[in-house]
């Protein structure tokens, strides 16, 4: 591809652009395992490989699908060992109390800025999800009272209790000028705080906070829940389910290069993904955060434009819900042999989009010189 010359554009978005040279390009993507890092673990049952965790407690889904209603809870590591029991047992209970499954990022992988594993609850109705909120809130009081963990936890009624919620629901639960929360808050009796979303786009996750006492935090929570579970028919909730968006715990440099090598493994030895981590990881915050967002183009030959589409669009579909970015092709005045990819988002976002594009490119490219 041939990318026009770098330079912002006029209008509310920054503009960057580069030129793409024609070397090899991939993107590692961040590992699903289990707790440890030893396997696998199931989430559909309790019968996966033992964890650091406690057996069968964490680890993705093994099934490629997802149920129809999900929900995603911070755990703090002590909550987190509550809900898994001794051997996975309390974990494996709760699956099948609620028909749910169940699945805890693993030992050490946490939300971005918080010490909080990720578990993620699938199950075929809003009111299982319910259900499985009310057991969690009953590991979580007898948690507090029987430990000091006050500062991520709580103490006994005056619970903590974060959810991750996709942007757009937030929407719902905030309300016109803040007035179904204000309610929400009113009838609960609860305090409730919501985070910045991490990206932009509907996907993107935000923080929804609730503290009081366990009824307060089930009244809450089944709120937020309903308006996730309002959503579970958009394009981009499957891929919002799978992804925890987790890092590791205490990370460098070094350690982002570990944690999102993917099954490849080239990525360690890599200068351009090494200089890459560094400076994402080095750039003042201003720079990811601009509310502007930014755009990437580059020229791409009409020829290769079916197999980045992908079948109905497919391809592009859904590299945007994973990245939370948007991706469109357009003709090019007085040029017949070529098209302009066009991403915009924010910039890690935007860069990510970049990257799993050009994977399409050069799968297209190959298979049009094997024709």
């Amino acid at each position: 591809p041939r990318p026009p010359p770098a330079g912002p554009r006029p209008g509310p978005a920054a503009s960057r652009g580069w030129r793409r040279h024609r070397s090899p390009t991939g993107l590692a993507m961040p590992r699903q395992d289990g707790d440890s890092g030893k396997g696998k673990s199931s989430g559909g049952s309790g019968k996966g490989k033992s964890s650091r965790g406690g057996g069968g407690g964490g680890g993705a889904s093994s099934s490629p699908t997802t149920l129809p209603c999900a929900l995603k809870l911070l755990a703090p590591e002590a909550l987190a060992a509550a809900i898994i029991g001794k051997q996975g047992s309390v974990i494996a209970a709760i699956r099948t109390n609620c028909q749910a499954r169940l699945a805890l990022t693993e030992y050490g992988e946490v939300y971005p800025s918080t010490e909080c594993r990720v578990l993620t609850a699938q199950a075929s109705t809003e009111e299982q999800l319910n259900n499985v909120v009310g057991q969690i809130l009953e590991k979580l009081e007898e948690l507090v009272s029987q430990s000091n963990v006050a500062e991520t936890c709580g103490v006994s009624g005056e619970l903590k209790l974060k959810a991750l919620v996709p942007r757009a629901a937030v929407g719902g639960v905030i309300g016109k000028s803040g007035e179904s929360v204000k309610a929400l808050r009113e009838s609960s009796g609860a305090k409730i705080s919501i985070g910045e979303p991490a990206a932009s786009g509907p996907s993107a996750d935000q923080t929804v906070s609730v503290t009081g006492d366990a009824e307060a935090l089930e009244k809450v929570l089944a709120e937020v829940n309903k308006q996730i579970q309002a959503l579970n028919g958009e394009s981009w909730f499957s891929a919002w389910v799978m992804n925890p968006g987790v890092q590791q715990a205490g990370n460098s440099a070094f350690g982002a290069n570990q944690s999102y090598l993917g099954s490849g493994g080239w990525a360690a030895q890599s200068p351009g993904v090494d200089l890459m981590i560094r400076t994402a990881l080095n750039l003042p915050p201003y720079v990811m955060e601009d509310s502007r967002g930014f755009a990437l183009s580059c020229h791409v030959p009409n020829s290769l434009v079916g197999g980045l589409i992908g079948r109905g669009g497919s391809g592009t579909k859904e590299i945007q819900s994973m990245t939370g970015t948007k991706i469109g092709i357009r003709e090019i005045p007085d040029d017949n042999d070529n098209r302009s990819l066009n991403i915009t988002g924010p910039l890690a976002n935007s860069c990510a989009a970049y990257m799993l594009m050009m994977k399409r490119y050069l799968d297209a490219e190959a298979q049009q010189a094997s024709w």
